[in-house]
């Protein structure tokens, strides 16, 4: 499930950030029961044992990181992980983890995250950045393509999610163990820095970085299933993409390159007259999932 880069969508978590074990739980609801409307029904309050706003937020992520469709209907990436394969039913695996942060970006249904992790770094100088910023450059991004503006309080609401979503707020000891559920802490892709801007607001900032828990066949996976209709892209478009979305530094981006082009036949780098570009000798489905079975060493 993708939705156009052109579309921006905010809210519909109802200010829930992700917890790990609605993961599961609700891939297998959506699953088991058959209906597409099942997050709709009463019935799914006491199935996910969880009230009526959570059952909601829980529909919206699963379709944020791109694991069911519009209608509910899980995806090839939910088969591979939670279903079919079940190669991580527990999100035990690191990998697991980069997919999830991956899809995030790509489908684009929770916007804020394609725009902060890509869009808005892609012409500055300093990775720091805070909510007036933030919410300012989603506000000029809406007006430049002529899409209705949202009201300030969704944006407020999306940019606390966002920051939920990778940093652990200070809090008591009541409730630590809900803050650390969220899948993607481990990743440590956003910090807060500890200082404060001029409207005394936290700054953060977006720690682009070599990421060697990303493995050479998690990396190969996503760059075909980023780039699945073409058979060669360019480097500057796998860093505007690929790279921003997994928050790769330009070393990390070239080191994930070099190596796997070095390892796997399937693909190939080439620089011609200063145009760096990857091309893909095997862009198959079959080729892509087998990357995955490598991962996680399934024959």
């Amino acid at each position: 499930m993708t939705v156009s880069d052109d579309i921006l969508r905010f809210s519909g978590h109802d200010t829930f950030h992700c917890k790990e074990q609605w993961i599961l739980k609700g891939i297998q609801l959506s699953s088991n029961q058959g209906s597409t409307d099942i997050f709709k029904h009463n019935d799914a309050i006491p199935m996910l044992g969880v009230g009526k706003n959570m059952v909601r937020s829980i529909n919206h992520w699963l379709k944020a990181f791109g694991l069911i469709d519009r209608e509910n209907k899980t995806s090839e990436f939910a088969d591979l992980l939670f279903l079919v394969n079940k190669f991580d039913l527990f999100l035990e695996n690191d990998g697991s983890l980069w997919l999830l942060q991956y899809y995030l970006c790509k489908t684009n249904y929770s916007s804020i995250f394609q725009l902060i992790f890509s869009r808005y770094f892609s012409d500055k100088a300093t990775l720091e950045f805070s909510e007036y910023q933030i919410i300012s450059f989603i506000n000029r991004q809406l007006s430049e393509s002529n899409q209705k503006l949202v009201a300030e309080k969704t944006l407020n609401s999306d940019f606390k999610v966002f920051i939920r979503t990778y940093v652990l707020p200070f809090k008591n000891e009541k409730t630590v163990e809900d803050d650390f559920s969220a899948p993607l802490l481990g990743l440590n892709l956003v910090s807060d820095t500890g200082r404060r801007n001029s409207a005394n607001q936290s700054v953060y900032r977006l720690n682009r970085d070599v990421q060697e828990s990303i493995s050479l066949e998690i990396f190969g996976f996503c760059l075909l299933e980023e780039f699945s209709l073409e058979n060669s892209v360019s480097y500057e478009k796998i860093k505007k993409t690929l790279g921003a979305y997994l928050c790769l530094s330009n070393e990390g981006l070239e080191l994930l390159i070099d190596e796997l082009c070095q390892t796997n036949k399937g693909f190939v780098f080439k620089d011609d007259a200063g145009v760096k570009q990857v091309q893909f000798k095997n862009n198959t489905p079959e080729f892509k999932i087998n990357m995955l079975k490598k991962h996680y060493e399934v024959q």
